[in-house]
């Protein structure tokens, strides 16, 4: 696999070789505690089938204590828990399950986003093994020297955190530390925060030892969701951003059972609005995925879901039955998308739409281009007026770009000016992509296009 990088032009991320890298992350946070090595197959064979390439998960007890164990029994520290002493003992030994991860998220074409720990390992000053800069970078160049050489991981630092004042030498410890221990060729870095929260803000300012950015955008949210709200801090840096935890699908919103539970239709419709905003890519999440729960989900300790799964309507079959619901199926059309036409001068492009101010009922119109091509996306199948003029071409090939299916079909050539283009079909679950291309005229497509 190649190492990623940051692509020329500062905005998205690029393979080692120049050619475009989509993030299509998951969230698989418990992965290393929750999953034996032949779940670890299936999971990510599913994950590959789909189309995802990056897998989020937490290094450090997950989102349990220090002590919670793998499958196997083992745990990332031993006892006593006042200093750092990782188990490395054994052939199936915490650390050796780690890399048994990695390599086989490598056969699978996976990067994997490592957090070297959740909020509760830090969160509380008087109650961590974290209470400066010298455990934080012993922590990180032990990690660095652990994974030295391998090029499909991405180091994510926070975890759903809220930033307080003795973290900043915990990340800049981490950092210096893993940068050392992987010596001259080291992995991109990013940050992940709290909910509804970017990494700018919530970091009070860019950090130098972050190649790119994220937002969470999170659950907390009603039928007015909008992920790109916390865009702006992140997009003025110049550097790379994306959202790195968005709304899950089968989550209810604002975590109350009155409100909406979110489907496929809700995570694409958040999907595409950030991407077409100027993301590098996307996160989808399941939170029966995200913590690996099995039948019967019981015997694990998670209070946002346990107790309530019945009643917020969750998938309560386990994680390898969620693993394909509609969301995670179809979010593959999205990728293959933006790579279908030119990558980096990819912008958002409102100017392009020319509708009246958009009601939320109705879903948010929105616009992003190329130099030469153009895509609009309608959620709810809402008719699209557009003004071609603004790409500086003849003519125009418009078609419609199906996000459910990933099928392209003309709908006819123009010449550049003002139009009015309604999708086939229209109501929830029903989106539609105008896909506007500059150029000439391609003539046996429009006779094969009058003869059918």
């Amino acid at each position: 696999m190649q190492r990623l990088k940051i692509s020329d032009n500062g905005h998205f991320l690029a393979y080692e070789d120049g050619k475009p890298f989509f993030y299509q992350g998951d969230t698989a946070w418990d992965m290393f505690q929750r999953l034996t090595r032949d779940e670890v197959e299936l999971y990510m064979s599913v994950r590959e089938s789909q189309e995802f390439n990056v897998l989020q998960c937490i290094l450090l007890g997950g989102t349990e204590p220090y002590d919670y164990p793998n499958k196997y029994g083992h745990t990332s520290i031993k006892p006593p828990y006042d200093k750092l002493d990782f188990d490395l003992d054994g052939d199936n030994s915490y650390w050796n399950h780690v890399d048994f991860c990695l390599d086989c998220a490598e056969r699978h074409n996976l990067y994997i986003g490592l957090l070297p720990m959740w909020n509760n390992k830090y969160s509380d000053p008087d109650d961590t093994l974290f209470t400066g800069y010298e455990p934080s970078f012993y922590y990180g160049k032990f990690l660095g020297e652990r994974f030295k050489g391998r090029k499909n991981i991405i180091w994510i630092f926070g975890g759903d955190v809220s930033v307080l004042p003795h973290m900043y030498d915990i990340f800049q410890g981490l950092a210096d530390g893993i940068k050392e221990g992987e010596g001259d060729e080291h992995n991109l870095i990013t940050f992940h925060p709290r909910g509804n929260a970017d990494a700018v803000s919530e970091l009070n300012g860019d950090k130098p030892y972050l190649d790119f950015l994220s937002s969470q955008s999170g659950h907390t949210v009603d039928y007015s969701y909008d992920p790109t709200q916390y865009f702006p801090p992140m997009a003025a840096t110049g550097k790379p951003f994306f959202d790195a935890e968005a709304h899950y699908e089968d989550h209810v919103a604002n975590w109350s059972e009155d409100l909406k539970r979110w489907d496929g239709a809700d995570i694409r419709e958040g999907a595409y609005e950030s991407v077409f905003a100027g993301a590098c890519g996307q996160t989808y999440g399941n939170p029966i995925v995200a913590f690996f729960l099995y039948e019967p989900l019981t015997q694990y300790k998670c209070p946002y879901y346990i107790g309530n799964l019945k009643k917020y309507g969750y998938d309560i079959k386990g994680w390898n039955h969620a693993l394909r619901h509609e969301g995670a199926e179809t979010l593959k059309y999205l990728q293959r998308l933006r790579l279908s036409r030119p990558y980096f001068d990819f912008r958002p492009a409102p100017e392009l739409v020319a509708n009246s101010e958009d009601d939320l009922l109705f879903g948010r119109i929105c616009a992003a281009r190329g130099e030469d091509y153009a895509f609009i996306y309608s959620p709810y199948g809402r008719e699209i007026k557009v003004d071609c003029s603004q790409i500086k071409k003849q003519f125009i090939r418009a078609s419609w770009f199906n996000p459910r299916t990933g099928e392209e079909k003309l709908i006819c050539y123009l010449t550049a000016r003002k139009a009015v283009f309604v999708p086939e079909t229209r109501g929830k679950g029903q989106d539609w992509v105008l896909v506007l291309d500059g150029g000439k005229r391609d003539w046996k497509e429009i006779g094969q296009m009058i003869h059918e």
